[in-house]
């Protein structure tokens, strides 16, 4: 069976900028004729030089379809990056990513929506960025609403939300609507104790329905009752593939050990 989601030798490398802001209006007119060489001679130094930073390094996974897969990982050791990498918000520096199929991101509280348009608008915008037809995108809506309780409000401007309402609805569009990859970045953190148990049962269902979700937390007892494998992110590079109890012990030793600041290739 071909898989739903395939990495291999992922990478993501920034570049410190160690020039001064310029002052100046010919500083900044010389800075800007000069760009394209400097970005070049950055280029050819940066993977050993002491201004490259690496968010990710070699990083390689496979996921089957209807799979969830945890990234765990101390903060910093490139979930995120690797999750913007996928949705592509963000290029990788290295390596390649194939997914077989449409992405649903919910990455960060409010990403995706326009904050003047209503709740109603944005499952509109939403699901018209997956490829969804007009009438499929109605045809979903009334449960997204149901499921994010927030009926009352749903023609209100986002903008108005609380953070609590922004991630009810984000989780609802991005569970109900029409996209066989769905990437989920700590969201569960936000909103109360029920509404998590309510997403954790929904992530389940959407497994069970054939779906493939990359699953990114904190919560160590959430990763175990949801996830079928997991891989542990340490510095940028995986340091651990496999079962989602031994990616938690792994975890564990991880954050016992004294953290070392960011200094080159690699760190993250």
């Amino acid at each position: 069976m071909e898989p739903a989601l395939r990495v291999e030798g992922l990478g993501k490398r920034y570049v410190v900028n160690e020039l001064r802001a310029p002052g100046r209006l010919s500083e900044r007119l010389g800075n800007l004729l000069a760009l394209p060489f400097r970005r070049r001679a950055q280029d050819a130094a940066a993977s050993q030089g002491p201004g490259a930073i690496w968010a990710l390094k070699d990083v390689s996974f496979e996921v089957q379809p209807g799979r969830v897969m945890g990234v765990i990982g101390r903060n910093g050791s490139g979930k995120s990056t690797l999750l913007k990498i996928l949705a592509r918000i963000t290029a990788p520096t290295e390596g390649m990513a194939i997914l077989g199929g449409r992405v649903g991101a919910l990455l960060e509280v409010g990403s995706g929506f326009h904050p003047d348009l209503s709740g109603r608008q944005n499952i509109l915008l939403n699901g018209t960025m997956l490829g969804m037809a007009p009438r499929d995108i109605r045809r979903c809506e009334p449960a997204i609403v149901e499921f994010a309780e927030i009926g009352d409000f749903i023609d209100t401007p986002v903008k108005h939300y609380s953070s609590g309402m922004f991630m009810r609805l984000a989780f609802a569009v991005s569970a109900h609507l029409d996209a066989e990859i769905m990437l989920v970045d700590e969201v569960l953190a936000v909103g109360d104790a029920a509404f998590q148990d309510k997403c954790k049962a929904k992530l389940r269902e959407i497994a069970l329905s054939g779906r493939t979700i990359l699953f990114t937390s904190h919560d160590m007892e959430a990763v175990e009752r949801i996830c079928n494998s997991a891989i542990v992110l340490d510095r940028g590079r995986v340091a651990y593939d496999g079962a989602p109890a031994g990616a938690v012990a792994q975890y564990r030793r991880i954050m016992q050990e004294p953290r070392m600041p960011a200094a080159g290739p690699g760190a993250a």
